[in-house]
């Protein structure tokens, strides 16, 4: 896979956490670096996987656990924000 294709792969995969999530893209970019730290698999691997996840229905267990958790974190986040002024 190209360096394209890689970072294709890392829009996609933000979009489909930022879709599945409801949460923004930048949001969602946080919670794909949440995963990759707190699972120890490489970024672009938990792109991989999510993305794959999008076709197939099929995400590791512990990756499914920590999208969940990061996805609860970011939209309570979210909620405790002051709105801009």
């Amino acid at each position: 896979m190209n360096a394209a294709d890689r970072s294709r792969r890392l829009q996609e995969a933000t979009d489909i956490v930022a879709a599945v999530g409801g949460v923004s893209p930048e949001r969602a970019r946080a919670v794909l670096r949440a995963m990759s730290a707190h699972t120890h698999i490489k970024e672009q691997h938990v792109a991989e996987l999510v993305v794959e996840w999008a076709v197939s229905g099929r995400l590791p267990a512990d990756l499914h656990r920590e999208l969940r958790h990061q996805l609860d974190t970011a939209r309570s986040t979210a909620t405790a924000e002051p709105a801009p002024s």
